[in-house]
């Protein structure tokens, strides 16, 4: 199974501009926010991928429910004026759809990328069996999903943190011969522990952004939370 990494957003789920604090909004000089897109998360479940892959059900690795890869989209805009985006952190909130369940039931067993900072075309695999981990030299058996995933890095540094935790996240630095705006793709392979019956998730986006107050964070508005919240699966 392939999966290509697309160069823009298909659907989106949210687009505006991002909220300022409150040190600027005296200031008429300095209100432009940057403005982004969140596309609509994208969801590949594991046991309905393996079966069309090898042609058997498959039963989740022992202590887990289920599992799904997820890739998250988003285009980032700067402001008017003389403001530039420094930096962003995308971040997935997860927790289990059942409220009487551990809360840390629901959590990123991988992420993809981990660190990526050059120009090139890649292909990475995601290893949907017993490990459910991102590797260049994974070797798939009966019984595991290989997915290859076409990944074309143009764009700045990403770093991603919190693999095996329930609030993974991704920031976006900019690289020397490119600028931070543009569209970045994320992946994480989330899992839920028994009980959980599947997954809540919300996307949290945080823009850091130079101007001539000095470097200003810019959030999501309160507005854009109800587009930016899904359910795995």
């Amino acid at each position: 199974m392939l999966i290509v990494t697309p160069s823009n957003i298909a659907s989106v789920a949210w687009e505006g501009e991002l909220a300022a604090p409150a040190v600027m909004m005296g200031n008429p000089l300095e209100r432009k926010s940057p403005v982004v897109t969140i596309g609509r998360p994208e969801i590949w479940d594991t046991a309905e991928a393996l079966k069309t892959e090898v042609g058997q059900d498959w039963s989740p690795p022992m202590g887990l429910e289920g599992a799904w890869l997820i890739r998250l989209a988003c285009t980032l805009r700067n402001p008017a004026g003389a403001a530039k985006i420094t930096e962003a952190t995308q971040a997935l909130y997860l927790r289990p759809k059942n409220p009487a369940g551990d809360k840390s039931a629901a959590y990123a067993l991988s992420l993809f990328p981990d660190r990526l900072g050059m120009e090139d075309k890649s292909e990475f695999n995601a290893g949907l069996g017993p490990e459910l981990k991102f590797g260049k030299d994974i070797s798939y058996k009966i019984g595991e999903l290989g997915i290859k995933i076409e990944y074309r890095k143009v764009f700045p540094v990403i770093q991603g943190y919190g693999a095996g935790e329930t609030t993974p996240y991704w920031i976006f630095r900019p690289h020397a011969a490119y600028p931070l705006e543009g569209t970045q793709f994320v992946y994480a392979v989330v899992a839920t522990r028994p009980g959980s019956n599947g997954a809540r998730a919300s996307i949290e986006l945080v823009v850091t952004a130079e101007t001539r107050l000095g470097p200003v964070r810019f959030g999501l508005p309160e507005e854009a939370q109800a587009h930016t919240s899904f359910a795995i699966p």
